[in-house]
Parts: C-alpha cells; sequence; structure tokens
C-alpha cells in the first residue's frame, strides 16, 4: 500500500511539474503518466465515477475563477494541460491522498485552504498563471472558493464509495 502510494504522489507530482514546466508541450508525457495512474489503480470503479463527476465540477471552478478575474492563463479561458492536472489530481484522491477522505469534511475544507493555493501562486511563479489579486488577498479567496469546491469533491468522492461497496 505505501509503496502505491508513493508511486502514485510521485507520478501526480511528475505531471505538476511537466505541465509548469513545458505547459502545452507536456500533453503527451502527462497523459501517459495519467493512463498510468490510471492503470495502477486498484479502485478503477471509483476513480473512473470520479472523473465522470468531479472533473467537470474541477473545470466549472477554473472557469469561475478566469471569469471573475482571478486567475488568467494564457489560453482562454484555460489550457488543457490545467484538465490533465486536474484528472491527475482527482485519480491521487484515492491513493496518495486518502488522508483527505479520511477527515471531516470540515477539516478537509482547512487544510484545502491553507495548501491549494500555493500550487497556483507556484503557476504564477513559473508565468503561466497571472494571480488577479494580491497574494494574500488570492490565498484568502480563491483558497476558499477551491476548498469549498475540492469538498464537495470529497463529498461527491465519499458518495460514490458507497454506492459501489453496497
Amino acid at each position: 500500500m505505501i509503496l502505491r502510494s508513493v508511486t502514485n504522489f510521485v507520478l501526480f507530482q511528475a505531471v505538476w511539474f511537466l505541465s509548469l514546466l513545458l505547459e502545452a508541450d507536456s500533453l503527451l508525457f502527462s497523459g501517459l503518466i495519467i493512463v498510468l495512474m490510471f492503470w495502477l489503480s486498484k479502485q478503477k470503479k471509483q476513480d473512473t465515477l470520479l472523473l465522470i463527476k468531479a472533473l467537470p465540477l474541477a473545470l466549472l471552478l477554473e472557469f469561475i475563477a478566469v471569469k471573475s478575474g482571478l486567475l488568467e492563463f494564457k489560453v482562454y479561458p484555460f489550457p488543457l494541460w490545467l484538465v490533465f492536472l486536474w484528472a491527475a489530481l482527482l485519480l491521487s484522491l484515492n491513493t496518495s491522498m486518502v488522508f483527505l477522505s479520511k477527515l471531516k469534511l470540515w477539516q478537509a475544507f482547512l487544510v484545502c485552504m491553507a495548501f491549494a493555493p500555493a500550487s497556483y501562486w507556484a503557476g504564477a511563479r513559473f508565468e503561466v498563471i497571472s494571480l488577479g489579486l494580491p497574494l494574500w488577498q488570492f490565498w484568502l479567496v480563491y483558497g476558499a472558493l477551491w476548498s469549498t469546491v475540492f469538498t464537495v469533491i470529497l463529498f461527491i468522492n465519499q458518495k460514490i464509495k458507497l454506492f459501489i461497496n453496497r
């Protein structure tokens, strides 16, 4: 289990770094990594349903962030590498990030609020994203928005797991 979690985490990080370093040129490599993440998954049915239900929600979040001026990408409304990055994140939820599912939803919200905006700040440092607010305001506003949506995704994931296990 530990090796699977570490492998999943490393694969997700590979997609993250490829996306920020190569942007559109990362798509082939990131796509292959995502296929590998799915192939290694021990809960393919749950991961499939999670991708189907949560990826549109995640992309709606990004669209709202762009439309409201919180984020700006080089490609409108957002680049394809961001879709791949979200897919990789969702495929890590039941493996390397399973600890989030074990938290109460309000605790997961706080963890996401504290850490998720850092990924976008890093994207801004790599000059693949522009933040529409000063960093501390962005952290609060986008952190709350992102954490809310991700908490809903965690809830959806719990419901999917219950549905599969009944």
